[in-house]
C-alpha cells in the first residue's frame, strides 16, 4: 500500500555518502577550490559563476539515459527537451509498468502528447521561495515526463502547514507502483519521485528538474509499493536538513532539491523563478468531459474502486487492464489508438477480449 506520513518529520539525520565539508568557492578568475567535497554528485555543488555549457552537459547526460540524444539539445542560455510524457514501455519488469496499481482510478488513461520543455542554465533566484502550484506541472522528470505537486485539489495551498493525507495523491491509492498516473486531459504525469527511473539513473545525476531550473536528485524513495521495494533502502540524503521546498542551499548561494519519502516528496515550493508557459496542461478530449457517464459503468475523470492490472502499446495503439467496475472476478480493458492528429478511437471492453463499444474523441487545443 502507499505511504503514510507524519506530518512532524522534516529533518534528515543521514550517514550517507554525501559530505560537504569545507567548501571553499573562489570567485577571482572564475575559479573554484573544492576542499574536502567527499563523494558530492555531479552538479549538486556548482557555483552560479560556472559556464552554461558546462551546466548543460551535466543535465543533457541525465536526460539521455532515459531519452534519445535526438529529443535533447543544448542551447546557450536552455536545455530543451522534446518528451511524449510517456514512461518507458519497453523497459520488459513488469515492476516498471506505468498505471499498474492503481486502485482509486479516475477512468483516464495515458495518451502522448508534444511537450516542449526549456530548462534555464542560469536560475534567477528569488529573496523568498513561493509555493509550488497544486495545478499542472511544477518539474520535469529526465525522461521528459512532468511530475505535479502531491495536493489533488488544484487550488488549494500547497504549504506543509496546510497539508492534509486525504488531499495528497500519494497516500490514497490514485498512483500507480512508479509514483505517476493520468489526469484529466489523458495526460500521464508523476506526482511523487520517479522511482522506477533508479533501475538505469545514475543518482550522481540529476532525477528531475524545477521549472526554475533547480536540480532535483534522488535522496530517498519508494516502500513496497513505489518501487516494489527495489530502492526502498537506498539513502542519498545529505545531513544538512532540508528546507520545506525540500531543498538544500549550497555555500555558492544556489539551490538543489532531493527526493523524499515524505511531503512535500519532490518540490515543495521555488527558490527560483521560472516562466508560467512550463505549466503545460494538455487540454481535455472533447467527447469525455468529466462526469459524463462512459461505456465502463463509471463516469469519466470521478474516482472509481478498482485495480489497474496492466498497461502496454502494442502495434495498434495501447491497451489499459483493469479489474471490472460492476463485475467482480472480471477483468475489463479499453483499446485505443490515434486515427489523426487530434483525435482517438476507444474501445471500451467490459470483459477484456470481447467487442466493446468505441468512441472517438478529440483534444483540441486552445
Amino acid at each position: 500500500m502507499p505511504l503514510k506520513f507524519s506530518p512532524a518529520k522534516r529533518t534528515y539525520n543521514s550517514s550517507n555518502r554525501f559530505i560537504f565539508i569545507g567548501c571553499l568557492f573562489l570567485l577571482s578568475g572564475l575559479l573554484i577550490l573544492i576542499t574536502s567535497c567527499e563523494n558530492v554528485p555531479a552538479g549538486n555543488a556548482q557555483s552560479t559563476s560556472s559556464s552554461p555549457a558546462a551546466d548543460c552537459t551535466t543535465y543533457e547526460e541525465a536526460f539521455e539515459l532515459h531519452l534519445d540524444s535526438e529529443v535533447v539539445n543544448c542551447t546557450a542560455d536552455f536545455l530543451e527537451v522534446e518528451a511524449t510524457g510517456l514512461p518507458d514501455l519497453t523497459s520488459g519488469s513488469s515492476e516498471d509498468v506505468p498505471m499498474v496499481g492503481i486502485q482509486s482510478w479516475i477512468q483516464r488513461v495515458a495518451i502522448p502528447y508534444d511537450y516542449q520543455w526549456r530548462i534555464t542554465l542560469s536560475p534567477d533566484w528569488l529573496d523568498e521561495p513561493v509555493e509550488a502550484s497544486a495545478r499542472g506541472p511544477i518539474a520535469i522528470a529526465v525522461d521528459g515526463v512532468p511530475i505535479f505537486h502531491y495536493e489533488r485539489r488544484p487550488d488549494a495551498s500547497t504549504s506543509l502547514d496546510n497539508y492534509e493525507e486525504r488531499n495528497d495523491t500519494v497516500v490514497q491509492g490514485e498512483l500507480d507502483q512508479c509514483g505517476g498516473h493520468s489526469g484529466q486531459g489523458e495526460d500521464y504525469h508523476y506526482h511523487y519521485a520517479p522511482i522506477c527511473l533508479m533501475d538505469e539513473h545514475n543518482p550522481e545525476l540529476p532525477i528531475a528538474f524545477g521549472l526554475d531550473g533547480t536540480p532535483v536528485y534522488y535522496g530517498e524513495g519508494g516502500d513496497d509499493y513505489y518501487g516494489r521495494g527495489r530502492y526502498s533502502d537506498l539513502d542519498y540524503l545529505p545531513d544538512e536538513t532540508l528546507d520545506d521546498c525540500n531543498a538544500l542551499q549550497l555555500p555558492d548561494g544556489s539551490y538543489v532539491h532531493f527526493t523524499t519519502k515524505t511531503p512535500p516528496y519532490v518540490v515543495g515550493c521555488h527558490h527560483g523563478s521560472f516562466d508560467s508557459q512550463l505549466q503545460i496542461e494538455p487540454p481535455p478530449f472533447d467527447a469525455l468531459a468529466q462526469r459524463t457517464p462512459n461505456p465502463l459503468g463509471g463516469s469519466y475523470g470521478e474516482p472509481a474502486s478498482t485495480l489497474i492490472t496492466d498497461f502496454e502499446e502494442n502495434e495498434d495503439g495501447y491497451r489499459l487492464a483493469f479489474d471490472s467496475l460492476t463485475t467482480p472476478g472480471v477483468t475489463s480493458a479499453i483499446l485505443y489508438r490515434q486515427i489523426s492528429v487530434d483525435c482517438w478511437e476507444f474501445e471500451y471492453q467490459l470483459v477484456a477480449g470481447e467487442t466493446g463499444e468505441t468512441t472517438e474523441a478529440c483534444r483540441h487545443e486552445h
